[in-house]
């Protein structure tokens, strides 16, 4: 978590703007200017227990895991499947889901766990043909290395996801495995995530589900997102839904050192998080007097 907040700065360059993410109730309305996101991670896959039960073992290193090319030769866990408790977490979010929410687009990582849980948390939108469904390879898991994470190609996860559009995907095999040795820097993940932000807001729809995983979430959350609470900013558990109000903010209107020290000042007391949630909060509520409203909430106790 340390690595991927210390390129921040470099993830925030790259994107020229910053991502301010409020942790709301999954039924919360969209206020003007912002877009509503369920960030999902994927129900429990055969790799989790692979590795739970790796890590038992007396004998382990304290370093190594079971679907690394040495240790997994035969690929037995390439684009691991949710295990049956897995299956089972993914379906009921959709205590959640159904029939309260309803999202304009639900988008998953290629990889099958991920796609899996997106189609199963959301079944009954699917079914009635009320939910597009497109596979997205920026939301991939943290890639190399780790068979789990190596997806299949796309002509073969087309014909086992048919109510999953594969056209955002350019490559027939996975374009991140690379020689299969090498897992995926903390800074390319969260280059990659604020790639994938980008993508969320270039999209007309304010309303959307993401299916995607853990390190991959962790990373959008701590090198993208400006979150107004720590706890929004830990590890995902498996089956979990996390929804956030998504808003934009430029980065970079005034050069030199003298601004950036002074956002550092202001992010220092959490002032834009703050005032960018009191912000979100008056749009939502529609007050009377919105300036005595946001000067009520940022009162300090």
């Amino acid at each position: 978590m340390a690595a991927l907040r210390a390129i921040a700065p470099e993830v925030l360059a790259a994107m020229g703007r910053r991502v301010v993410a409020i942790k709301v109730a999954h039924d919360a309305p969209v206020p003007a200017g912002c877009k509503k996101v369920h960030f999902i991670r994927h129900g429990e896959g055969h790799h989790n227990v692979a590795q739970r039960e790796w890590r038992t073992n007396p004998s382990w290193d304290g370093i190594s895991e079971p679907y690394t090319p040495d240790n997994d030769p035969d690929m037995r866990y390439v684009d691991a499947l949710l295990t049956d408790k897995g299956e089972g977490e993914a379906r009921q979010l959709q205590e959640a889901t159904e029939p309260h929410l309803k999202p304009q687009l639900l988008i998953v990582s290629p990889l099958r766990r991920a796609t899996q849980t997106g189609l199963l948390a959301f079944a009954p939108h699917v079914e009635r043909k009320q939910l597009p469904v497109i596979a997205h390879e920026l939301c991939h898991e943290r890639a190399g290395r780790h068979t789990c994470d190596k997806r299949l190609a796309k002509g073969e996860l087309a014909l086992a996801f048919p109510a999953v559009d594969y056209s955002q995907l350019r490559d027939e095999e996975d374009p991140f495995w690379g020689d299969g040795w090498t897992r995926e820097p903390w800074k390319e993940l969260g280059l990659r995530a604020g790639r994938f932000a980008d993508v969320l807001f270039a999209r007309e729809e304010t309303h959307l589900a993401v299916a995607a995983h853990s390190a991959f979430l962790l990373a959008i959350f701590n090198a993208v997102f400006a979150c107004d609470e720590e706890a929004t900013r830990t590890w995902f558990g498996t089956g979990e839904m996390r929804t956030v109000l998504l808003h934009l903010e430029q980065a970079g209107a005034n050069s030199g050192d003298q601004a950036l020290d002074g956002k550092a000042y202001l992010e220092q007391f959490g002032v834009q998080t703050k005032l960018s949630k009191a912000i979100a909060t008056v749009l939502r509520d529609r007050p009377n007097n919105p300036l005595l409203a946001i000067s009520e909430i940022l009162q300090v106790k």
